[in-house]
This record gives C-alpha cells, structure tokens and sequence, in this order.
C-alpha cells in the first residue's frame, strides 16, 4: 500500500498568499511559494530530502515570488502554464505594488491537460479565468487550485487575463469531473470542497441556477 499523502499549507510574504508542500514518503513537491524561500528550504531541511519540483498555479507575484530562489537552492524544475509565463519572467505587477520579486527563467510551459512526470502523480489542468495561464493541479484527490476558487468566493477577474465567464466555466469543468468532497486547496484562506462551493458560494450560483448554460 503506497503512503499517505500529507499537505502542509504555509502562507507567505504580506499577501498570505497559501504556498502548499505535498509530501509522500520521501518525495515531495512545492506549489505556489510566493514569498519567504527561507520557510520552504527549512522545511525540506526537516523532512530530510529535497523537493522533486515547483509547481505554479499561475503568473501573479503572490504565488510566484520564491520560485526562482527555491529553484535555484535545490536545482528543480519549474511548471507553469505557458500563458503565464512571460509575466514570471517579467513581474511588472509586482513591481507597480511596490514588491521586488525575482523573474523566473527558463520555467517548463503546460499546454493542455497532461500527467507530469514527477515521483509523486500530478494532472495538470487548465483552469484559465483568474488569468489566462492558470492550471489546477491534481494529486491523490486533492485539488490545488490557485486564486480560481476560495471558502466562499472566486479569484478576481479585473486584472490582464482575467474572464468571469470562463472562470465559471473551468470551476465547471472541475465540478463535473471530481466528486463533491474532493478536498480543494486555495491560493488564499482556509481549504473547502467542491460541493461545498457548488452549494453555497454565492458566485457560483449560474452553475446551480441555469442548466441550460454551458456548464
């Protein structure tokens, strides 16, 4: 019988923005760390081994910012969605909030839906909305999915890229493929489930309200 799956959720840097570590035995990955190399790198100190990889919801500072230190510390491949990538290699959305967040080089571009070859079994997704780059990334029935779905809320669609419609739309397609009690792990604030969200956040009601639509 394989080993259980832990996930520790760290929030980081002024923005709380939740970095989450996924461990199995002795593998173990990273995704989102937006600030504060430093806590990650102690972190895998403890555990006694390093990361395999980091993983990236999507392009905004407050989940990419200790991206290029971490990959450099521990010599790991980076993932994010090629949509996103040019603002990882160029945070001019940090920089205008006054946040000095290293660029990130050289990441490896998702396009489509794909299984990464990784010790620990991850389904990248593509879930645009939030931005236009953005992926949930399944691992074990649990579903990391950035700033596209929070406790009550949804990512907000003002910012370059963003689309409500096609934010519903891809917490739709998550709806219809994973069961109601899939764990969903948030880019900001406490952990929830799909059902939960379908339920009673009260952006989702067109997915709730109006059957004939798309999703």
């Amino acid at each position: 019988m394989s080993e259980a799956l832990e996930v520790f959720a760290l929030p980081l840097g002024p923005l709380q923005a939740n970095c989450f570590i996924v461990v199995r035995g002795s593998e173990g990955l990273v995704i989102d760390p937006g600030d504060e190399a430093g806590v990650v790198i102690e972190a895998f100190t403890e555990f006694g081994f390093d990361p395999a990889a980091v993983l990236v919801t999507h392009g905004h500072f407050d989940h990419f910012g200790a991206v290029a230190p971490l990959a450099r510390h521990f010599d790991i491949p980076v993932y994010v969605g090629a949509a996103d990538a040019a603002e990882m290699a160029d945070p001019a959305l940090g920089a205008f909030g006054g946040f000095d967040v290293e660029p990130v080089a050289g990441p490896i571009l998702l396009e489509g839906e794909q299984v990464l070859a990784l010790p620990i079994g991850v389904e990248a997704i593509p879930t645009p909305g939030h931005s236009r780059g953005a992926f949930t990334f399944a691992i074990d029935g649990h579903l990391f999915v950035g700033d596209l779905l929070f406790h009550g809320s949804v990512g907000r669609t003002d910012l370059p890229g963003g689309d409500m419609d096609q934010l519903l739309d891809s917490v739709a397609t998550l709806v219809r493929r994973f069961p109601a009690d899939t764990p969903v792990h948030c880019g900001h604030g406490p952990d929830t489930s799909l059902g939960r969200e379908l339920a009673l956040n009260p952006f989702l009601s067109p997915l709730r309200h109006d059957p004939g639509h798309r999703w």
